[in-house]
């Protein structure tokens, strides 16, 4: 059994016993707010959102919990008046969301702590495989699917087949879709799955998770069964889940990319997302910290007329 002793502040500390992927804390002082997610997993702390004027001290105070905690990584997406007050904290500037502040830009923001995890080992070869999708027009051309497969949204009682897709997929990965009761809590909560399903089987999967007070989206949990890769599935699931956050009126979407990842990085140029900054051994996937590449597209919700 795992025994995790987990620090929120001075006066706060929990003893966890069992498999934990992390837990949410919110801090609140007189002069500022901030939301953190306690990422075990990933051995990080994850800013979810913030408030207030004392920028200096929630630093300290995120900070403290990296280091309390024994993580290597502090992430955030900061507000236009506040990051250059986190960078004389110590945080490193690694990519920009355009619009990601209900139309503001946010600044991506990281403080490391040790070399380790400061430094990545594959900087060279990412930066060749960006270069040669860069070189590529940003432009896709859907195939359409056989007539023995469809597209659908998932819903819960899709849950037994999408661990099974994710299990087979990742050996690890950042958030746990390996485990029902994680899908349980965001399959139509926070997040839309679409799913292609192949002769009744789930090949292929990817979702959208909303944040509603940013009018942002991530594109994420990208998933296709090796034998089908090549196919076009995941530019025919990514363009379904844009025509649905169309629907929903969100602004901005987003998605973070292994950097090493030819594929998935080339979907999201074809889609037309710009190139937004590398976020350095961010999380933890194929059992390993690996750096992600971000891809950011401003979405045109003007009805047409």
């Amino acid at each position: 059994m795992q025994i995790a002793e987990i620090t929120f502040d001075r006066e706060t500390t929990t003893t966890i016993y069992g498999t934990i992927y992390g837990l949410s804390y919110l801090k609140e002082k007189e002069d500022f707010t901030v939301e953190v997610f306690i990422d075990c997993t990933n051995e990080r702390i994850k800013v979810l959102d913030y408030q207030g004027t004392n920028v200096p001290t929630m630093a300290e105070y995120l900070n403290y919990l990296a280091r309390e905690n024994g993580f290597g990584k502090v992430v955030l997406v900061s507000r236009e008046a506040d990051w250059e007050t986190f960078l004389s904290r110590g945080y490193v500037l690694e990519g920009f969301i355009k619009n990601y502040f209900s139309g503001k830009t946010g600044y991506c923001l990281s403080r490391f702590f040790g070399q380790e995890r400061r430094i990545s080992q594959f900087v060279e070869d990412e930066d060749e495989i960006l270069q040669q999708i860069l070189t590529q027009p940003p432009s896709v051309n859907l195939k359409k699917l056989p007539s023995d497969s469809c597209l659908r949204s998932a819903g819960i009682e899709d849950i037994p087949a999408l661990v099974e897709l994710f299990t087979a997929v990742f050996p690890s990965y950042p958030t746990p879709l390996n485990r029902p009761e994680y899908l349980e809590q965001v399959i139509g909560k926070k997040a839309h799955f679409k799913v292609i399903e192949h002769q009744g089987k789930i090949i292929s999967a990817a979702s959208a998770e909303i944040n509603r007070t940013n009018m942002a989206v991530e594109m994420t949990d990208c998933a296709t069964l090796p034998d089908y890769r090549g196919h076009g599935l995941m530019s025919i699931l990514i363009n379904a889940l844009e025509d649905e956050m169309k629907k929903e009126q969100m602004q901005t979407l987003y998605s973070l990319s292994r950097a090493l990842s030819h594929g998935i990085n080339l979907v999201f140029h074809r889609h037309g997302y710009t190139y937004g900054g590398r976020l350095l051994n961010n999380c933890n996937i194929m059992n390993k910290f690996e750096d992600m590449n971000l891809w950011v597209k401003h979405l045109d919700t003007t009805p047409l007329n």
